[in-house]
């Protein structure tokens, strides 16, 4: 018999530390497809562990040290499967493996136990539930804390993704609302004066590769291939923006100069300028002139675009959320954004501090 009892001692004990090293070779590999072995490992080594209990427990309770000190190293080694697959087996695969070498640690000391007490039983395989509890929670928290930090990363591109659309709504539409009415504007004139048409739909097609090449800008951006840092537009782009201004208003301009402007600000005001002067495009085609004032302060920017029609008319279709999402950039940098009527026209107005708040 102590031969036998022997042996049962030892197979659980080696199959579980054999377990134990044929996972981490596998895991040594770091290959995905593999990561269910430690679940298996458990399962097996497991099912084992449980059938040495099964006959032990029924055999006579002196085993000697021999056999006390193998249990220890089998639920040892039970443990570790159990940590391993809570950590990187799918969550099926992991929950076979926990359950069965949980069960088997937990179940472990009936071969031990001198009493035939089912209270004591009981308590025993619950006090001895505690290593597997914790097994879990050894492998389950950096397995939760990976799952919270692609969830983030997931979150935080999906935020850029949707500022790069905004960027790329914002950029797109002047062009293509200078492409709307020079247009309308080739249409009217095309009968009457040839010449002009021409001209105006040639306008058209340098407005169009403009805008073609911002989509392959900002498409380049959304694949992180994006260009050199320092590419966002600011107040050095300005005059170049009014000039390209094709609007029905003529624009007068008054720009401070862009030295000592932090980008951020400087790139905020330039949005905020032409989606300004793209909403006189949209929203106010009976304006005759637009004033556009960027005045710098000794601790902020102030940007003013004022246009002498309010409102109304034919409208180019828009989502009504550039000066929204302006507002909030302007938020952002501790600064201000107002918008609304001004005498017989319409104003848009923002302070932007030129230090962080």
């Amino acid at each position: 018999m102590s031969v036998a009892i022997g042996a049962l001692a030892v197979v659980p004990a080696a199959a579980a530390g054999g377990a134990v090293v044929v996972a981490a070779v596998v895991a040594a590999t770091g290959r995905p497809d593999r990561r269910v072995w430690p679940a298996r490992l458990a399962v097996a080594a497991g099912a084992v562990s449980l059938a040495a209990t099964g006959r032990m427990a029924v055999a006579p309770p002196d085993y000697g040290d021999a056999a006390g000190w193998a249990g220890i190293g089998e639920c040892g080694a039970l443990l570790a499967l159990v940590v391993a697959a809570t950590r990187w087996a799918p969550r099926r695969a992991a929950a076979a493996g926990v359950g069965v070498a949980g069960l088997a640690v937990a179940v472990c000391v009936l071969r031990f136990l001198p009493s035939d007490s089912l209270l004591d039983a009981v308590g025993a395989c619950a006090l001895w539930a505690g290593g597997p509890a914790v097994a879990v929670v050894i492998g389950g928290y950096p397995r939760l804390a990976e799952a919270r930090r692609r969830d983030s990363v997931a979150r935080e591109r999906r935020s850029q993704r949707l500022a790069l659309a905004r960027d790329l709504h914002d950029f797109v539409a002047h062009d293509v609302s200078g492409i709307v009415a020079l247009a309308q504007a080739a249409r009217f004139v095309a009968g009457t004066d040839p010449a002009r048409a021409l001209d105006a739909l040639a306008r058209v097609e340098a407005a169009g590769l403009r805008a073609l090449d911002t989509m392959d800008r900002t498409v380049a951006m959304l694949g992180d291939l994006a260009g050199p840092p320092g590419a966002a537009p600011g107040l050095g782009d300005l005059p170049d923006l009014l000039r390209r201004f094709d609007g029905p208003a003529r624009v007068e301009s008054d720009v401070a100069a862009p030295e000592g402007v932090p980008a951020e600000v400087g790139t905020t005001a330039y949005r905020l300028v032409r989606e300004a002067l793209t909403n006189v495009r949209r929203h106010a085609p009976a304006a005759t002139a637009v004033r556009v004032v960027v005045a710098r302060t000794q601790d902020a920017l102030a940007v003013t675009v004022t246009n002498d029609a309010t409102p109304g008319g034919a409208r180019t279709p828009g989502n009504g959320t550039g000066l929204a999402d302006l507002r909030h950039r302007a938020h952002l940098l501790g600064g201000t954004l107002q918008a609304g009527p001004s005498g017989d026209g319409w104003r848009v107005a923002a302070v932007l501090p030129l230090g962080r708040p």
